[in-house]
């Protein structure tokens, strides 16, 4: 009985959510890219580049460490929350039944993997888009400092632990996005299919915000991949909005104006930005 009335309710677009906003990076930042092309003597690990020989964050490995962050905080109070295995292995989390499903803020908003075995709609909330390098946050002095026009490189190497001294044949020479570097236009589109997908809207936020406190990217241990996210602005688009052509995302359009600018700004007046969007 349950199922079947879980799977006969209104479902349908609300509206979206527009996040935009920018990445500055803290500390080197490396994602990494393909290995082709690579010459005798250049570098040995290299960062993903867009068609143009630039740096991106490609809105996947965003998503995925986001989703993976909120993920450990909601398992801190719920030890049977990690339930998917690969290889035999604890992997993550994902929904097994329309039960789990309903109540669960990750399945809802990052995704779950199609499931026959459900009989109410699964679709993901957020979409997140790949961002692209803003060239002018290269400054001239910091290309003055750099091996490469967009990116530096640093050696590493194994250490014998015992020993203390460097492991034979360990020596690496690594590409690295500066700090200092911005990636602009960041947009996170949010679907809203339920009036429920609103209030969950905050785990995004605060998974922005656990980011700033961990790594995005390879070699987090070594104290790479620490990013900022500024200058976050929030639109409201309803679905009628849509149907009159008004989804201009302008200044006017802001609705977090009062409310801060940063994830943890956000957060703390999370209350407010729900009224706003239950008043649009």
């Amino acid at each position: 009985m349950e199922n079947n009335t879980l799977a006969s309710q209104a479902f349908g677009l609300i509206g979206k959510i527009i996040i935009k906003g920018q990445i500055e990076i803290k500390t080197g930042l490396r994602i990494g890219g393909s290995k082709s092309g690579l010459k005798i003597g250049g570098i040995d690990l290299n960062v993903i580049t867009d068609p143009w020989g630039k740096p991106y964050i490609p809105g996947s490995s965003l998503k995925g460490k986001l989703r993976s962050l909120i993920e450990k905080k909601l398992a801190a109070n719920n030890p049977s929350f990690w339930n998917s295995k690969t290889n035999d292995q604890i992997s993550g989390h994902t929904c097994r039944n329309e039960e789990e499903y309903s109540t669960c803020p990750v399945c809802k908003i990052w995704g779950i993997a199609g499931d026959k075995s459900m009989s109410i709609p699964t679709l993901t909330r957020l979409y997140v888009c790949d961002a692209y390098l803003d060239e002018e946050s290269i400054t001239e002095e910091m290309r003055e400092n750099l091996e490469l026009p967009y990116t530096e490189s640093k050696f590493e190497t194994g250490i014998d632990r015992i020993k203390g001294t460097a492991l034979t044949g360990s020596l690496r020479e690594i590409e690295r996005v500066p700090a200092g570097a911005r990636f602009k236009d960041v947009e996170l589109i949010y679907n809203v299919f339920e009036p429920e997908d609103k209030k969950i809207l905050k785990n995004v936020f605060e998974a922005l915000e656990l980011l700033e406190h961990d790594y995005l990217g390879g070699m987090g241990s070594r104290g790479y991949g620490r990013v900022c996210f500024k200058d976050i602005n929030i639109f409201w688009n309803r679905k009628e909005d849509y149907e009159q052509g008004q989804v201009e995302l302008t200044a006017e359009r802001v609705i977090n104006k009062d409310l801060g600018f940063t994830p943890a700004e956000i957060v703390r007046n999370f209350e407010k930005l729900l009224d706003k969007l239950n008043q649009g």
